[in-house]
């Protein structure tokens, strides 16, 4: 199995992320919500306990090399490509609908979307070892390559977070990093300064929702 380094030893995220040592780590308008009670229970192992009020979405990539550490009856779980929500808006709503109001992004190291390009023709022949003709699955990977595909983790996690205020702007969205190599949590350096910048109130205009795929 291929697991990267820690977060911590790579250049790469020097200086992009806050590690949470403590409760005392974790902004104030996360604490006594399930946010806090997430990562608590992802970085130091404290308990969940799921009253069956579900308040709490979480999405995060469709990585195998990442778990939740949830018990049932406490999230609903959204699992995609790189952790982002775009054309599952819908299932977003729906969660609000039954209650939810703390969306969870979570976005990862050594992430295969941003190798997606390279791995094409495998995913290609993929499609092809199901009975897909060439031509087909070659359009198809083309398209679906391009939607999916990100440059850097952490930019992909902020601009989804970015993306998702600007829909979803009554609910409560805490994106997080975590580090496959030991499965912590970490806050993203450019999280307050986002906060201070991005508004969270007025009408979503209807340009926006027409774009929604």
């Amino acid at each position: 199995m291929n697991i990267p380094p820690p977060v911590r030893a790579d250049d790469k995220y020097r200086d992009l992320l806050r590690e949470v040592h403590s409760r005392e780590d974790i902004p104030e308008t996360w604490k006594d919500t399930p946010i806090e009670s997430f990562m608590m229970a992802q970085n130091f192992g404290w308990p969940i306990a799921a009253t069956g009020k579900v308040e709490l979405l979480i999405a995060t990539c469709i990585e195998f090399r990442y778990s939740l550490p949830i018990p049932k009856m406490y999230a609903y779980v959204i699992r995609r490509a790189s952790g982002r929500v775009i054309g599952s808006e819908f299932s977003v709503g729906y969660t609000l609908s039954q209650g939810v109001r703390y969306l969870i992004i979570i976005g990862h190291n050594d992430c295969g979307m941003s190798k997606v390009y390279e791995k094409a023709p495998l995913v290609v022949q993929a499609f092809m070892d199901q009975g897909w003709e060439k031509e087909a699955a070659e359009e198809y990977v083309k398209k679906q390559v391009t939607r999916h595909a990100i440059s850097d983790e952490l930019e992909a996690l902020h601009e989804e977070y970015l993306r998702l205020r600007s829909v979803f702007r009554k609910l409560v969205i805490a994106p997080l990093f975590v580090c496959l190599h030991d499965s912590k949590l970490y806050i993203p350096s450019w999280l307050s300064q986002t906060q201070d910048e991005q508004a969270t109130n007025g009408t979503v205009p209807n340009e926006l929702i027409r774009t929604l795929p």
